[in-house]
């Protein structure tokens, strides 16, 4: 039996555990990635990538991988079948987000199955040790770390790492063992799903549509892969005379199911694969307990409706990658890391209270009264201070169009039209903290002359931003009371630089040591 010391332990290489090693390892952290299963994932789970995910994964050059595995979202139409006429019900996310311009990226379709081998192959390329066919086991945790057995075709390893991130699902032994119990409630019924191949255009008729409603058949259809490798997904529910555990017999019962959401009585269908699941709406307890992190659904479980789930969890790991990275290199105290938990909790708290509002939803109505919009929910998320004992959910979300440009909200995208930077986000150092500000602040001409380690320093000739994101440059970035912003390395504000500071370089270093050893809110 072998033994390694290692930095990060993920366990878990699905989608978040994926996205996890290749922000750790981003961020120069030696990561290990252990997953159970031998591949990724073959049946289709997530497509909707939303805005906030495509941005972290343009910050992590893969963005153009990913347009060109999937496709644009088409949104979601209703119609009594495939082949009948299409009711418009949700609008394609894009046009929410480039309608006001509120980000370089536009969200996109792409199936969860082509995403991951994108994010493995990412995450190798940056340092990432990813482990498939191995179960990890004997999970221990002690004063200097987490030690683990890993279980492989080739033997067995035991490691030593400094932390543990559990991406390990829904059920997560990891959550189970460690005690830590979940909020929420149980979604009635069983969901089934299949994948399918048919040619499905004499339904269409040279129309297109990403998802739709089928209400003859009590099902939805989901568009897969893209249009040189297209599959479809019937999602429905077990009905009162199916049995869940006998694929084979679902797959029967399916046929004339996928024939009436199609509108083509005769279709034949190739069924590939059929998967039934259960759903709730759940949030761990905690997100911490001591050296191990919960991410994705081993945190939180939400039903499917608005994408929420996997987006969720890429973006827990995001928030978590940096903060243990500066932990691991010694910048950061204990404390920084408990703001994973303070931080996200009620942000997803609010997130899974919004699945479950739209999954009551009938397809088709209109938004019933206390649906947000889902680009603010992507775009406008804002993190309470630290020392917060009741977070407030209703105050997590701002929206993205007036930015308040506050501590905790998102840095906001302004297009700037010139240079090699497209957008202020360009601008940012995914390993570093940078301060943004316009070409005159004097701050910034301070840090220049006597550079802060760990602060990159970014400026701005404001006179190549155009009207429409003048506003809110000045409301994020500049303005009569604000010399430039301090951005941590997940793109979040830290620190507001006062117009008249004096000492320029010092309130610089205060905010650094603030936003890594965050105290109880003083």
């Amino acid at each position: 039996m072998s033994e390694r010391d290692g930095g990060v332990l993920v366990v878990g290489g699905g989608l978040v555990g994926l996205a996890a090693g290749a922000f750790l390892a981003q961020q120069g952290v030696e990561v290990t990635v252990a997953e159970r299963h031998r591949e990724t994932s073959r049946h289709p789970k997530a497509r909707l990538v939303n805005v906030r995910s495509m941005e972290l994964y343009r910050a992590l050059g893969i963005d153009g991988e990913i347009r060109a595995a999937g496709e644009p979202s088409a949104g979601f139409a209703v119609a009594d079948s495939l082949a009948g006429p299409h009711e418009s019900w949700i609008a394609p996310p894009e046009e929410a987000v480039s309608g006001e311009g509120l980000s370089p990226v536009a969200p996109y379709s792409c199936d969860q199955q082509r995403i991951e081998p994108i994010l493995r192959k990412r995450a190798t390329a940056l340092g990432a040790r990813v482990l498939f066919g191995t179960e990890v086991t004997d999970i221990q945790q002690h004063d200097g770390g987490v030690t683990a057995r890993l279980l492989r075709p080739g033997g067995e390893q035991v490691i030593r790492a400094r932390f543990l991130v559990a991406a390990d699902g829904a059920r997560s032994p990891i959550r189970t063992a460690l005690g830590i119990g979940l909020d929420g409630e149980a979604v009635p019924g069983t969901a089934v799903s299949a994948l399918f191949r048919a040619d499905v255009q004499p339904a269409l008729r040279g129309r297109w549509v990403d998802a739709l409603m089928a209400r003859d058949a009590g099902a939805f259809l989901f568009a897969r892969g893209d249009k040189d490798n297209r599959t479809w997904q019937l999602g429905t529910h077990l009905r009162e005379h199916w049995t869940a555990d006998d694929p084979e017999g679902l797959a029967r019962h399916l046929v004339p199911v996928i024939r009436a959401a199609t509108g083509l009585p005769d279709l034949n269908p190739e069924i590939e694969s059929v998967l039934t699941w259960t759903t709730g709406a759940y949030t761990a307890e905690q997100f911490r307990h001591g050296r191990i992190f919960l991410a994705g659904d081993a945190a939180h479980q939400m039903p499917p409706y608005g994408g929420f789930g996997g987006n969720t969890g890429v973006q827990d790991a995001h928030n978590l990658a940096w903060k243990l990275a500066a932990a691991y290199r010694g910048d950061a105290s204990d404390a920084l890391l408990d703001t994973y938990h303070t931080e996200r909790a009620p942000l997803v708290a609010l997130t899974v209270a919004q699945a479950l509002l739209r999954s009551r939803k009938t397809p088709g109505q209109p938004a019933p009264a206390g649906q947000l919009d889902a680009t603010a929910l992507a775009l406008g998320f804002r993190y309470q201070p630290p020392g917060t004992t009741a977070p407030d959910k209703a105050a997590a979300v701002e929206d993205p169009a007036a930015p308040s440009g506050q501590p905790g909200t998102r840095a906001a995208h302004v297009d700037l039209h010139t240079g090699p930077a497209a957008s202020t986000l360009d601008l940012l150092d995914p390993t570093a903290f940078t301060f943004v500000a316009s070409a005159s602040s004097r701050i910034a001409s301070v840090l220049e002359r006597h550079p802060v380690p760990g602060v990159r320093v970014r400026t701005v000739d404001t006179a190549g931003i155009k009207a429409r994101d003048r506003q809110r440059w000045e409301n994020v970035y500049d303005g009569p009371r604000c010399d430039g912003v301090l951005i941590r390395p997940d793109q979040v504000i830290a620190w507001r630089a006062p117009k008249m500071a004096t000492d320029c370089d010092v309130p610089v270093q205060e905010a650094i040591q603030h936003a890594l050893q965050p105290d109880d809110g003083a």
